[in-house]
């Protein structure tokens, strides 16, 4: 069933026919079947045309390091308000706090709230070193539903003590700057 929406509640969601539902959520468009009032605040883009900005969905989830590595607008913990459309990458943390505010974030957007906005992607960024916890994989599964592409980068030592963009780029970081890049390339 195209544009099922696996947050809305039962009453949100027209029944089914068969058994088997299909959970298509990465083809929503703004309005589609989502409701929301609150969220990340959306501030002026002063002007500024970079035609991508990197949006942190909580603190601490390392939108700053993203926007120098992407060279791209860094929007910080908000959502730009574009002259004209633009596209945006939000960032999380894969801790239980940030995967809900990345949810927060698909919500928002696509609710309609955020005009002129075209979502690229999630960069999830590993919280810590090792594996996510077994009740957290579930939650990232349902998030990740939300975003037309996901990004999963493992925990990054070296940026703790290094700026990440003055450091050398492992290759999972690297595939998603090729990947950012050649959606950037895109018409």
């Amino acid at each position: 069933m195209s544009g099922f929406n696996p947050w809305a509640g039962p009453s949100e969601v027209a029944p089914v026919a068969s058994p088997v539902v299909e959970r298509s959520a990465r083809v929503w468009k703004p309005g589609a079947q989502v409701s929301m009032v609150s969220g990340l605040p959306i501030v002026d883009a002063d002007g500024e045309d970079c035609g991508l900005w990197v949006v942190a969905a909580h603190g601490g989830a390392g939108a700053t390091s993203w926007a120098r590595l992407l060279s791209a607008g860094d929007a910080g913990v908000s959502w730009p308000r574009p002259v004209s459309v633009t596209r945006a990458v939000v960032v999380a943390r894969s801790s239980l706090v940030g995967l809900q505010a990345a949810q927060v974030a698909a919500i928002q957007w696509a609710s309609g709230q955020v005009a002129g906005v075209e979502l690229v992607g999630l960069i999830l960024g590993a919280d810590a070193p090792g594996r996510m916890p077994k009740d957290l994989v579930d939650l990232r599964r349902r998030v990740a539903g939300a975003y037309p592409k996901v990004w999963q980068v493992g925990f990054q030592n070296n940026w703790r003590s290094h700026l990440a963009w003055n450091t050398p780029v492992c290759r999972e970081v690297g595939r998603v700057l090729k990947d950012i890049s050649l959606i950037r390339k895109e018409v």
